[in-house]
């Protein structure tokens, strides 16, 4: 009798172990995917304010090499990038003109100072320069077709240019 008395009481541990144990190993997985670290891109349209929600940003993260991946901005012009050990984020408009400045245009942002502090990108485009949240990059565009077209170049192409190459020099 003791003997069945000690078979029931260690299978009814095991159970209690094992529930207990897969409780543990389902929170522990579930912390470690909420800590998981991460970057919200703002796309801003500058010229309105809005939220670009129509855009499939290049997001290249660095670790060790870097590869680019288009991704898109959900209804508030936002993309969150999960950062895994990466340091280094760089961004390339895609489907609409960038504003910042082309010096700005292929930028490697520390990942460490958009967590810090967040970053706000040049806008050539407007006077527009709200100041980005802690894990937040702002990044302003505008619509291809508001691109401004100038009227004219300043002056004619040089003799020895290749801009007309099948036209014979006067």
């Amino acid at each position: 009798m003791f003997k069945h008395f000690v078979t029931q009481a260690s299978t009814k541990f095991d159970t209690l172990t094992r529930a207990a144990l897969l409780v543990l190993i389902a929170s522990t997985t579930a912390i470690t995917w909420a800590q998981s670290p991460q970057v919200h891109i703002k796309v801003i349209n500058a010229r309105t304010g809005h939220p670009v929600t129509d855009e499939r940003l290049n997001v290249a993260l660095k670790v060790d090499q870097i590869g680019s991946v288009a991704m898109a901005t959900d209804k508030n012009g936002i993309i969150d990038v999960n950062i895994g050990k990466a340091t280094i984020i760089r961004i390339l408009s895609n489907m609409y003109a960038d504003c910042r400045p082309r010096a700005e245009l292929y930028t490697n942002y520390p990942i460490d100072t958009i967590v810090k502090t967040g970053i706000t990108t040049g806008n050539l485009c407007s006077d527009a320069k709200p100041k980005a949240k802690p894990g937040e990059l702002i990044l302003f565009e505008i619509p291809k077709t508001h691109i401004p077209v100038y009227p004219a170049p300043p002056l004619p192409p040089p003799p020895h240019s290749d801009e007309n190459p099948h036209v014979p020099p006067n």
